[in-house]
């Protein structure tokens, strides 16, 4: 929200979400109401919505602008399918150039972090810069940028355990072709982009019998991978929720922006439900492939092409 931000009358059907954002400044309404006023519109939105419902971000600009007017604004940005196009081989899954240049700038006016399920050097290595914050392994581990005194690890504890069961599975599933088993660190993934599919069940079949042995770990879903983790109540949401703590940046008058591809992205969107933005990244093909599951986010981009445009856009 920014200074005396006043919601003005609705037109149209509060399940819509730009009228969130439908507001105007008024300089004699006192701050602390306008935000309970705001704060209490938006809780009107519907729980979740499917991606059909919700309005491309970039048609609704404007708007978003207004609500971003004066407001401090930190980004947070997932990695693989919003910054960087989903690729079969995840080891070449590179940002463009002008996504980066875009990011360098985009860091000289705001707080910006990357958030990814990747390791947070893996992720480093591939984006190269040192101004961003960047929380890897679902947000379990967590650093500023050089210089900075802003550090966080979760879960060390679980490294043995997460260890043993990445060679279990290997040893299961190392000579599928196509399988690659990626590790992050403070979590592990299982890819099968490029399996033939109707190995897929037999994948996931191995992957649960090992974790059966492993009860401090757990399997998540992404887009042709299962993710193993440590079984605690951290995520990604929980990662957004200690960087707007540590930098200072918990309290209303802040507009955190969440970008995201994934369901494991989701955990950050209920997050920011009621008090930042969140656009998920997801194109046409898919939903037109029945994939129009529901989300938590408020917005929609189609690809990372998109993603660039669209922070591009909130430049100055």
């Amino acid at each position: 929200s920014t200074t005396s931000l006043l919601l003005t009358t609705p037109t149209r059907s509060a399940s819509n979400l730009d009228l969130i954002l439908d507001l105007d400044l008024d300089q004699d309404q006192d701050q602390d109401q306008a935000i309970d006023h705001q704060q209490s519109f938006l809780r009107r939105i519907p729980t979740s919505r499917t991606l059909n419902d919700i309005p491309n971000a970039l048609d609704t600009l404007s708007e978003i602008r207004t609500r971003l007017r004066n407001a401090p604004t930190i980004w947070f940005l997932d990695y693989d399918g919003t910054l960087a196009p989903i690729v079969e081989d995840p080891d070449t899954a590179y940002i463009p150039t002008q996504t980066r240049d875009t990011l360098k700038e985009l860091a000289t006016q705001y707080k910006v972090a990357i958030v990814s399920g990747r390791s947070r050097q893996k992720v480093e290595s591939f984006v190269k810069l040192d101004e961003l914050f960047y929380a890897g392994s679902h947000g379990f581990d967590i650093r500023g940028p050089r210089n900075s005194l802003v550090q966080h690890s979760v879960a060390e504890k679980f490294l043995p355990e997460l260890e043993r069961a990445r060679g279990n599975i290997h040893e299961l599933v190392g000579n599928v072709k196509g399988v690659r088993i990626e590790d992050n660190w403070l979590a592990f993934s299982v890819h099968w982009r490029m399996c033939d599919k109707s190995e897929v069940p037999e994948i996931e079949r191995c992957v649960d019998e090992v974790l059966q042995r492993f009860p401090s770990l757990r399997k998540t879903h992404g887009k042709c991978v299962f993710e193993v983790r440590p079984r605690l109540d951290w995520d990604k949401g929980k990662a957004v929720e200690w960087l707007l703590n540590t930098l200072d940046m918990d309290y209303q008058r802040i507009v955190p922006i969440y970008i995201g591809d994934d369901i494991t992205d989701e955990d950050a969107f209920k997050v920011l439900k009621y008090r930042g933005i969140s656009c998920i990244v997801a194109d046409d093909v898919a939903l037109s492939n029945g994939k129009n599951h529901k989300t938590n986010a408020h917005y929609r981009l189609r690809n990372p092409a998109e993603v660039e445009q669209f922070l591009r856009a909130f430049l100055y």
